[in-house]
């Protein structure tokens, strides 16, 4: 079954997600990091460095704000419209549980 409909991915947007504790994040002169949390640096096959939009959706992932609730305060932050909110969050999620960062 496809999750695309019309060029936009669907989300649940009542969907709670909170962050994997697998995946630890920081702050970098400006930039927002997501690297795997393993005993050694050998172990780690990736860095990723989030854009301002998926840092801020980031932060707002708490285990209690609704998919939908982030996408609304995406819109209000970033002055966007609801579809392009929409797609950009959900490309965000479906990327951050390719690589189990969020539950």
């Amino acid at each position: 079954k496809s999750a695309f409909k019309k060029g936009w991915h669907v989300m649940n947007e009542k969907k709670v997600l909170k962050k994997s504790e697998e995946v630890g994040s920081r702050e970098i002169e400006g930039e927002t990091i997501l690297l795997p949390l393993y005993k050694s640096s050998k172990d780690m096959n990736y860095i990723y460095t989030l854009n301002k939009t998926a840092a801020t959706a980031w932060r707002l992932i708490d285990g209690k704000k609704t998919l939908g609730r982030i996408k609304e305060e995406l819109i209000k932050e970033y002055d966007v419209g609801e579809k392009k909110a929409a797609g950009q969050l959900s490309r965000l999620v479906k990327d951050l549980r390719s690589i189990k960062a969020v539950e």
